[in-house]
């Protein structure tokens, strides 16, 4: 009962050491529907999404692989130089 939770806090720490943050600002809507389960590929009810996330934070690595997929988290072993690199479009 206690993991869910102790996974949450390490999904905040996760997020603040490897987030990105310039795809964060320039899309917090598309980050938004990933939350609330809106987007095409997971779409779930509103009273429904307490339970799906308390079963996403039992295992962590399934929920930072989907974080990393949708580009919201940069792969460990990334450089700077390649971070900034991968979000060199964002700007235009």
């Amino acid at each position: 009962m206690i993991q869910p939770l102790l996974n949450m806090f390490r999904l905040i720490r996760i997020v603040r050491e490897r987030g990105n943050r310039p795809l964060i600002r320039r899309s917090p809507k598309q980050l938004r529907d990933f939350i609330l389960c809106r987007n095409d590929l997971n779409r779930k009810k509103l009273l429904s999404l307490p339970l799906y996330w308390w079963r996403m934070f039992k295992g962590l690595d399934m929920l930072v692989w989907r974080l990393e997929t949708f580009g919201f988290l940069h792969l460990p072993q990334t450089t700077e130089e390649e971070r900034s690199r991968l979000n060199e479009y964002l700007d235009s």
